[in-house]
């Protein structure tokens, strides 16, 4: 059975207004080794680019299959799956490696992990505009506030920030209401068939979809960027931010990898550009950290977690702790109840309350009292 898009018409591109179809002068697609040479001198004049990769399954065991480069006016979308390998080898690693040219991308994390394993290509000069969202955030006057610098690290719950996604951002600082509209209707899209980047020939609308995740990158650059000390601190997060996953020896692709909170010791304090000295690994996410980042009784059984990863497995537990007493009511809910009709329509209603709940407990340290560090 065919797949069954949101809307049929926007799959092939039919549904698209000739102002929201791709044209030759703004996007180029690259998909013949021939074009490579001219598409890569166009995008070498330039010193700061946008970058986006796209695929199926996204990381070193998975697919990439399209790669965009974006310059002020125009996209290249370089077709991975139809030019194989070479590519990279014909000029494309070399501009991506190049720590002279900064990249615009936002979470590089599973791109660059796939660019490396697959490709052998370590990207460079990476801005990731995701670090800067939450450097954003973290200005005097916003809602974000760090826990007190002096206290001991494994009871700095505050330090567990929250990443966005690129959708969100793009609601939250940019003000084109139809090119946010063209970006959902692309996720969702993708939603319907997670094979979508294999599919040849390319359709306008994932088309689109590349331009708007490369292009928009300038605007919300353009927005976020402060000064001087920022941009130095994010070079340094970004460069750490893509070297999470693909420094991996093994990736496990669960919870502790896939979750929506920044890593700690990414981006630098303010004023500064060095981290405190690791030695001891978080047996969730595996990276090293200072020894007081866990608690004794953690240390004392080998079963150190960082704060981050306290929080990713609180939050599964939770959820698991709630689908099982599901299960053992052997029962099914109303649809509705008369005092909220909304009630059921999500089967996790309930859900925020009771992790915030737990989290109330987890903040003030009880597990240290009860000798529990896998909450």
């Amino acid at each position: 059975m065919a797949t069954k898009f949101p809307d049929e018409s926007d799959a092939t591109g039919d549904n698209l207004s000739e102002c929201e179809k791709v044209t030759e002068d703004s996007c180029k697609i690259v998909e013949e080794m021939a074009d490579v040479p001219d598409a890569l001198a166009e995008i070498r004049v330039h010193d700061l680019l946008a970058v986006d990769c796209e695929g199926v399954n996204l990381g070193r065991s998975g697919e990439l299959t399209v790669l965009t480069i974006a310059i002020p006016n125009k996209t290249f979308i370089f077709d991975v799956l139809k030019l194989g390998k070479h590519v990279f080898d014909d000029g494309l690693r070399d501009v991506l490696e190049d720590k002279n040219t900064e990249k615009l991308m936002f979470d590089c994390r599973r791109d660059a992990d796939s660019l490396y394993h697959q490709f052998q290509v370590n990207i460079s000069g990476v801005l990731d505009l995701q670090l800067l969202e939450v450097m954003h955030r973290r200005k005097p006057g916003t809602s974000l506030v760090k826990s007190a610098s002096g206290s001991r690290r494994s009871t700095r719950t505050d330090d567990v920030e929250s990443i966005y996604g690129f959708l969100r951002c793009m609601e939250l600082y940019l003000s084109d209401k139809e090119i946010i509209k063209k970006k959902k209707q692309g996720q969702d899209l993708l939603e319907c068939d997670k094979d979508i980047w294999k599919t040849r020939p390319l359709t306008d609308l994932l088309k689109t979809y590349c331009c708007i995740d490369t292009t928009e990158l300038f605007s919300l650059y353009e927005k976020l960027k402060a000064d001087d000390d920022s941009l130095s601190r994010l070079r340094i997060a970004s460069s750490r931010y893509a070297d999470c996953l693909r420094s991996m020896s093994v990736r496990t692709n669960g919870i502790y990898e896939n979750h929506a909170y920044l890593p700690l010791d990414i981006i630098p304090d303010e004023g500064s550009t060095s981290f405190p000295f690791a030695s001891t690994k978080c047996v969730g996410c595996h990276r090293l950290f200072p020894r007081d980042e866990f608690s004794k009784t953690q240390l004392k059984n080998g079963e150190q977690k960082c704060r981050v990863c306290k929080k990713v497995k609180l939050k599964a537990d939770v959820q698991n702790n709630r689908e099982a007493d599901w299960m053992r009511d052997d029962c099914t809910p109303e649809l509705y109840y008369s005092s909220d009709e909304n009630r059921w329509a999500d089967p996790y209603h309930d859900y925020e309350d009771l992790y915030h709940d737990y989290e109330d407990v987890y903040d003030y340290g009880y597990e240290d009292i009860y000798h529990d560090d896998d909450w």
